[in-house]
């Protein structure tokens, strides 16, 4: 497997490069975007890391290169200090897989690394029964427990919850959820999925406290993670 980082940082870079090569990954690592194009132009990369402000091209002018010029679709994470709302929104849309903010938390970032590379393939064999943390959703019987209790979900609500966590640690665009309950009836202005995404967080407890924190990116979608220690454990 080979990455591609671009990172002007160099403190940045070498934590970026040994934790790719503990991963297996033949890393090559730039600090001018201009490189980085020219060598995607000439190379095959499995994984493509961005910083956004960088000398040459920046990031976000690298992202438009990659999706207008490569053919074969291109895993792109931006790592990058930049973490207003507009700046993540933007990256997304414009086709990055992920958006990390900086500080590096290495765990993290190979857990979302790991995630958008899953999502390259199909799976074979899905699953009837999720569980995730407490929460078990079960999808021939429709029911769901958290911590072994049956929680009372509507038909809509139950159908996001299996889609939502079934895409745990993922970003989810609004449209795909919507498409996935809703056979994309419901206009992405209306606050039907909004609404059922609030009431999910309060049924299933969806909370640092329990285990999960629900991120939203405004305009986006949405995405539930995973914390492997509940606020209420910390001291």
């Amino acid at each position: 497997m080979r990455a591609l980082v671009l990172e002007d940082d160099a403190a940045q870079g070498n934590v970026l490069v040994s934790l790719l090569q503990d991963a297996g990954y033949e890393v090559q690592w730039y600090m001018n975007g201009y490189e980085v194009i020219r060598v995607l132009s000439r190379e095959p990369f499995d994984l493509v890391l961005l910083d956004w402000w960088t000398p040459g091209a920046s990031g976000r002018e690298v992202l438009d290169w990659i999706r207008e010029q490569l053919k074969d679709p291109l895993p792109v994470i931006f790592i990058s200090q930049q973490n207003d709302e507009a700046s993540i929104v933007d990256a997304l849309t414009h086709g990055a897989d992920d958006y990390l903010s900086k500080p590096i938390r290495p765990t993290e970032l190979m857990a979302r690394i790991a995630t958008v590379k899953r999502r390259q393939g199909r799976p074979v064999n899905v699953p009837s029964v999720l569980r995730v943390g407490p929460v078990t959703v079960d999808r021939t019987a429709r029911h769901v427990l958290v911590k072994g209790q049956i929680v009372e979900l509507t038909q809509k609500e139950f159908d996001l919850a299996w889609f939502l966590l079934s895409h745990i640690g993922q970003l989810v665009p609004r449209i795909q959820a919507l498409q996935a309950v809703w056979g994309g009836e419901e206009p992405l202005t209306s606050r039907t999925l909004d609404t059922h995404v609030s009431r999910l967080r309060r049924k299933l407890n969806l909370t640092p406290e329990n285990g999960f924190r629900l991120v939203s990116i405004y305009s986006y979608g949405y995405r539930i993670e995973l914390i492997d220690e509940p606020d209420s454990t910390r001291h």
